[in-house]
């Protein structure tokens, strides 16, 4: 590469360069870095599906889903926050941080002990896994909002590593109960929290200028707008137990295995890197290439998975499992259907946190919530469909709040 183009800045630089791709297309190497990691989230669920007995499958499934929803809100919006704004992270804050991440952790773990019959070390595991992931979330912000984005990813998709390793030592170790796994899921979290506090001690996640003052208001519209994002996501996980069966539930996790998990990650990986660059750019032409660039990359990798998934998920979901579970056509089609549902949520929401306005952020609060009710309502409403009818329904209904949101991200793009 010449001075020349070395010296220009990311969003102008040729695509005949390899790193003009590479900045230009970010959204495709956050996407596939999902896609990888959620292989392995994959492959780990199926090892465990494999060597555990179904109900206590359904029981670790049940703690996996829960960590997802609270790791992801135990930052309380501010994770979000520093996405937006320069927010000095002092020993206070992360205090503060831990306290709270702490707290929802215990609620969880007090929950599955009186609700879901868990035992008290269950529940610790729990908790300590919940307290790990927040502190990820908030160490993959820093390391988002200051463009170390291939550490901030390596952050974003620990958990599912640890998958895949506690699933693969299940083959060698017997895993006759949810205590074990979850054990080694709650150290690793913790260890990775540690290592990513550590990292972010060195130069270059410090911008000058940060600040202390939080604008809690806000934090508080953000922190409603990742709750509905992560109870969306493992909204099939909480209703399909109570609209239907854990043994559904058990068959769900294998399906969102081998069928969804390419939808999820693309719907993760999607504004990964956009939020940040839409953030520092003010030109209007520059913010509507990389949303163009990012609907390219993301709508490329809906049309890889989609195919993908008909042709591979009911073969390696026989293979893998021993047989023990039957995957059809129909479960399949559904998963696609759910999945391209979720993208379709995470891209206006992207463009929102990046260039929107506070009270757009409100907006986008009120009209997640209408999008997960209209897909709870759905959920029961197709449930005499089955497995397969639920999934439907909560996809169909969570695009009631994803077509205004879209309307409004493409009102701001153009304003």
């Amino acid at each position: 590469m010449s001075e020349h183009t070395a010296a220009m800045p990311w969003h102008r630089r040729p695509l005949s360069t390899l790193s003009g791709l590479a900045a230009r297309f970010s959204g495709v190497r956050a996407s596939a870095i999902y896609g990888l990691s959620g292989g392995a989230f994959a492959a780990g669920n199926l090892l465990l599906a494999r060597s555990m007995e179904v109900a206590e499958f359904g029981r670790f499934a049940l703690a996996i889903a829960l960590f997802n929803i609270f790791a992801v809100v135990a930052p309380i919006g501010l994770d979000q926050v520093m996405l937006r704004h320069r927010i000095a992270l002092r020993p206070g804050l992360l205090a503060l941080l831990v306290a709270v991440a702490a707290g929802f952790g215990t609620g969880v773990g007090i929950a599955l002990v009186l609700i879901a019959g868990f035992g008290t070390l269950e529940a610790t595991m729990v908790a300590l896994a919940i307290l790990g992931g927040g502190l990820i979330f908030v160490v993959g912000a820093r390391l988002r909002a200051a463009l170390r984005e291939l550490e901030a990813l390596a952050a974003a998709t620990a958990a599912s590593w640890l998958l895949l390793a506690i699933g693969t030592l299940g083959l060698l170790v017997p895993m006759p109960d949810a205590l074990f796994p979850l054990a080694l899921f709650a150290g690793g979290n913790l260890v990775v929290a540690g290592l990513g506090l550590a990292a972010l001690a060195r130069p270059g996640c410090t911008a000058q200028g940060e600040t202390v003052r939080i604008p809690w208001r806000e934090a508080t519209s953000l922190l409603s707008i990742v709750a509905i994002g992560a109870i969306t996501i493992q909204l099939e996980r909480l209703l399909v137990p109570v609209a239907l069966t854990l043994a559904d539930l058990a068959l769900f996790s294998v399906l969102a295995s081998v069928a969804l998990f390419p939808f999820r990650m693309a719907s993760a990986g999607a504004g990964f890197g956009l939020v940040p660059k839409l953030r520092i750019t003010q030109d209007r032409t520059t913010r509507l290439k990389l949303v163009r660039d990012e609907l390219l990359s993301v709508g490329a990798l809906l049309a890889a998975a989609t195919l993908g998934v008909v042709v591979a998920a009911p073969y390696v979901a026989h293979v893998l499992t021993a047989g023990r579970y039957e995957i059809g056509l129909g479960l399949v089609l559904a998963a696609c259907l759910n999945g391209g549902a979720k993208v379709l949520q995470a891209l206006p929401r992207a463009i929102l946190i990046g260039c929107g306005t506070e009270r757009d952020m409100v907006l986008l609060s009120r009209w997640g919530w209408l999008g997960m009710a209209a897909g709870v309502a759905c959920a029961f409403l197709f449930a005499p469909w089955g497995l397969a009818g639920v999934i439907c329904g909560i996809g169909l209904g969570s695009l009631a709040g994803s077509l205004p949101a879209a309307w409004l991200a493409a009102r701001r793009l153009k304003g």
